[in-house]
C-alpha cells in the first residue's frame, strides 16, 4: 500500500477533533526523513575524505567524522560538497536542489503559509499528501545515493549486517537503560 493511502486510512480512523494528530505525525516523519537524508550526506562526505586522504589511524578517522558531524554547515552546504566530491548525474543534482528547497519550506515556512488548509477537509488531505510525497522523495534519493558511497562503507566493514548488529546493540542498550531507570524509580 502506498504511504499516502495508509496515511489517509489512519486519518479517517481518527475521531473528529483528533485528525490533526495524523497531520502532525506525518509532518514529523517528513522532518525525520530529511534528517536521515542529511545524515547520508554526512556519511558520504566523511567516507570520501577518509579514503581520499588515505588515513591510517582510528584517531584520524574519528577526527574526520567528528569534524563533519559537529559542523555548523547547513544542508545546502552538505549537498554542494557532495556534488563536488561525487560524480552525480545532473538529474540527481537537480533532485537534491529540489529536496533542499522543499525541506527548507517545510522547516521554515510550511505552517506559516499553509495554515488555512486546516480549515477544510481538502486542505488537510493536501497537507498529508505533501508530507507523504516528501518522505517518499527523501527515501528514494537516500537509496540512490547509497550506491555512491557503499563501496567505501563496505571497505570499512560497515556492511548491512554490521549496521543491523549495531542498531540491535543500540536497542538493547536503550531497553536496559529503561529497565534500570524504571527499577530505580
Amino acid at each position: 500500500m502506498e504511504r499516502y493511502e495508509t496515511a489517509i486510512e489512519e486519518y479517517e480512523a481518527e475521531p473528529e477533533g483528533s485528525k490533526e494528530k495524523i497531520i502532525y505525525a506525518y509532518f514529523g516523519l517528513a522532518i525525520y526523513f530529511s534528517q536521515s537524508l542529511e545524515e547520508t550526506f554526512s556519511i558520504m562526505l566523511w567516507t570520501d575524505r577518509i579514503f581520499k586522504k588515505k588515513v591510517k589511524t582510528n584517531k584520524e578517522v574519528n577526527d574526520i567524522i567528528d569534524a563533519i558531524e559537529n559542523s555548523k554547515r547547513t544542508l545546502g552546504n552538505f549537498i554542494n560538497e557532495v556534488k563536488h566530491s561525487y560524480n552525480l548525474p545532473n538529474k540527481l543534482e537537480t533532485e537534491l536542489t529540489e529536496i533542499l528547497e522543499k525541506r527548507n519550506y517545510l522547516v521554515h515556512k510550511y505552517f506559516k503559509l499553509e495554515i488555512q488548509k486546516f480549515f477544510s477537509e481538502l486542505g488537510k488531505r493536501e497537507m498529508i499528501k505533501y508530507f507523504c510525497d516528501f518522505i517518499d522523495d527523501c527515501q528514494r534519493i537516500d537509496r540512490e545515493l547509497k550506491s555512491y558511497y557503499s563501496h567505501y562503507t563496505t571497505k570499512m566493514g560497515l556492511s548491512d549486517e554490521r549496521i543491523e548488529q549495531i542498531m540491535n546493540e543500540m536497542k538493547e542498550e536503550e531497553l536496559l537503560r529503561e529497565k534500570t531507570v524504571t527499577n530505580n524509580s
